[in-house]
C-alpha cells in the first residue's frame, strides 16, 4: 500500500512538474505572440491613419484644383472673351472682361477674393499655346512627387488672340519661362480670319498677315492662299491719341483721348469731348512727334465732305459716325488692319488680281469703279467692319513702316503702267504691295471742300521719271474725276 501511494506521489509530482514546465513556456510564447500582434496592429492602424490623411489631402486638392477648374470653363467658355496678358513670371493671368487671377500666398485669387487653396498639388503658373488656330490657356501644376502637369482650355472661337507679339516659352515638366517681358500683348484676328503661320508673315515686328477663312495657312498652302483667300496686315497703334484727336486740339491745348466704356471722349475739352477727327501728319517729313494739329475744314481734315457729296448719299453725319466706330475700336484693341494689296473687285485683296480704278469703264489691265464714289462704296461694308481708308490710319501705316516709307526710291522696278496686284516683290514694305507703285491711293481725307487726298507714288509719275515716297499726299483731285491712275485700300477693324 505504501509502495503503491508513495508510486502515485511520485508520478503524480512528475506530472505536476511536466504540467508547470509546459505552462511557462505557453505563457511566453503567448506574451511574445501578443506584443508581436501589438506591434503588427500598431503598425497597419498607422498605415491605415497615414492613408487616410494621404487620401483625404488628395481629395481636398483635387476638389480645389477642381474649382479653379470650373472658374477656368467659365471664362474660356464666355463668349468674346479672351486672355488679355499674362505676367513675365506666370503668377498673374488677367481677361479682356476685367477678371485677373493671381497665384499667391498659397491659394488663388480671382481679383481679390481668394477662391483656392493649394495643398500638396502646387499650382505653379499660367500660359498659354496656340494649336491650329487656337488659343489654348494653359494651367501648369506639380504633383506632391514633384511631377509637372498642366490643365488645358480652347479659348472660344469669337475675336479669339491667337497671335501675340514675345510669346512666352513653357517647358513641360519643370514650368520654366523665358522671354523677360512684362506682358503679353495680344493681337485680335476677327471672327472669320486666321493668322498666317508662315515665316516673315506671322509676327506683328514683320507686319502680321491674317487671311480670310478658317484652315490655317502653311508653307504647304501658302502660294494658293495668297491669291484665293482675301488677306490684311496689322497696323499698331500703341496710343489712340497718336491718331485721334478731339475738334479743339491746338498748340495751347492739347487733347488726351480716353477710352470710358464703350465711349472714346476726349478729356481735356469737354465741349467738343466726342467729336473726334483725325490727327494728320502732313509735313515732309512727317513728324510723328507733333501733336499740336488743328482740325481746320479749309485744309487737310478728316471727316470731312465735299461740294458733290449729297449728290451721292454721302452725309457728314454718316462719315462722322463711321469714324467715330472705327476710332474707339482703333483705341480698344490697339490697332486696325489694312488690305495687303490694292483693292480689286468688290473690295478683295488678293495677290495676281486687277486693281480697281477710279476710271468709269473697264480697261485691258484694271477694272472701272466710277469715280472717288465708286470706289468708296465698293469697300464701304459697315456690317462686316470695313471701311476706306482714313487718312489718319494710312499717316500710322507710314509709322509703322518706318523711314523707308517716307523715301522715293527709283530702283525698285516700278511699273509704268497698270499692273496686277503684287506682281513686283520690291514694291513690299512689312508685308504691304505696291504702296509707292502701280496705282496710286485715295483716302477719305479732305482738303479745302473740294478735293480728296490721294497717296503715294503711281505709274503716270514713274513714266514721267518721279519717284514719290508712300507717304507722299496729292491733294488736288476732286473726288467727281475718272481716272485710272487712282485706287484705294479697305481697312478693317474689330
Amino acid at each position: 500500500m505504501t509502495e503503491k501511494c508513495w508510486y502515485y506521489r511520485e508520478k503524480y509530482n512528475l506530472t505536476n512538474k511536466k504540467e508547470k514546465g509546459v505552462t511557462l513556456i505557453s505563457l511566453t510564447i503567448y506574451v511574445v505572440v501578443m506584443v508581436l500582434v501589438i506591434a503588427l496592429i500598431a503598425v497597419i492602424t498607422s498605415f491605415f491613419y497615414n492613408n487616410v490623411i494621404n487620401i483625404d489631402k488628395e481629395a481636398v486638392e483635387l476638389a480645389e484644383l477642381n474649382k479653379l477648374n470650373l472658374y477656368m470653363i467659365e471664362e474660356t467658355e464666355e463668349e468674346g472673351n479672351s486672355i488679355e496678358t499674362i505676367s513675365s513670371d506666370g503668377k498673374k493671368i488677367t481677361f479682356n472682361n476685367g477678371n485677373a487671377y493671381t497665384i499667391q500666398d498659397n491659394g488663388i485669387y480671382q481679383n481679390s477674393i481668394r477662391i483656392c487653396k493649394d495643398v500638396n498639388t502646387k499650382v505653379t503658373e499660367f500660359g498659354k499655346t496656340k494649336e491650329k488656330g487656337k488659343e489654348i490657356l494653359k494651367v501648369y501644376y506639380e504633383t506632391e512627387t514633384g511631377i509637372g502637369r498642366s490643365l488645358e482650355y480652347v479659348v472660344k472661337d469669337n475675336n479669339v488672340y491667337i497671335a501675340w507679339e514675345d510669346e512666352l516659352n513653357y517647358t513641360e515638366g519643370n514650368n520654366s519661362t523665358s522671354g523677360g517681358q512684362t506682358t503679353i500683348v495680344p493681337i485680335p484676328v476677327p471672327e472669320g480670319y486666321v493668322a498666317s503661320e508662315v515665316e516673315g508673315e506671322n509676327t506683328k515686328e514683320d507686319g502680321l498677315v491674317i487671311y480670310e477663312g478658317t484652315d490655317p495657312v502653311t508653307e504647304a498652302n501658302h502660294a494658293t492662299a495668297l491669291t484665293t483667300r482675301n488677306q490684311y496686315v496689322w497696323i499698331p497703334v500703341e496710343d489712340i491719341n497718336d491718331m485721334v484727336m478731339c475738334s479743339s486740339n491746338s498748340g495751347s491745348s492739347q487733347c488726351k483721348l480716353e477710352l470710358d466704356g464703350e465711349t472714346l471722349k476726349c478729356t481735356t475739352h469737354s465741349a467738343t469731348a466726342t467729336d473726334l477727327v483725325g490727327r494728320l501728319y502732313t509735313s515732309e517729313p512727317m513728324n510723328f512727334e507733333q501733336k499740336d494739329q488743328e482740325h481746320n475744314v479749309y485744309g487737310y481734315n478728316e471727316p470731312s465732305v465735299m461740294e458733290g457729296d449729297l449728290n451721292y448719299g454721302i452725309t457728314i453725319t454718316q462719315l462722322k459716325q463711321d469714324f467715330t466706330v472705327m476710332a474707339k475700336s482703333v483705341a480698344k484693341n490697339g490697332g486696325f488692319y489694312i488690305s495687303r494689296y490694292e483693292i480689286g473687285i468688290n473690295g478683295e485683296s488678293k495677290k495676281s488680281q486687277k486693281v480697281l480704278t477710279a476710271e468709269a469703264n473697264d480697261g485691258t489691265n484694271y477694272l472701272g469703279a466710277n469715280k472717288w464714289y465708286g470706289l468708296y462704296n465698293t469697300v464701304r461694308d459697315i456690317n462686316n467692319n470695313q471701311q476706306m481708308v482714313w487718312g489718319c490710319q494710312y499717316d500710322q501705316v507710314i509709322k509703322f513702316i518706318g523711314e523707308e516709307a517716307q523715301k522715293g526710291h527709283s530702283n525698285r522696278n516700278l511699273t509704268e503702267s497698270i499692273a496686277i496686284s503684287g506682281q513686283n516683290e520690291l514694291d513690299e514694305m512689312k508685308n504691304i504691295y505696291d504702296l509707292e507703285g502701280n496705282i496710286g491711293e485715295w483716302t477719305l481725307e479732305a482738303h479745302s471742300s473740294t478735293d480728296r487726298t490721294y497717296r503715294g507714288n503711281d505709274y503716270s509719275t514713274t513714266s514721267r521719271g518721279s519717284f514719290y515716297s508712300a507717304s507722299h499726299r496729292f491733294d488736288f483731285y476732286a473726288p467727281e474725276i475718272e481716272v485710272d491712275y487712282c485706287t484705294t485700300r479697305s481697312t478693317l477693324y474689330i
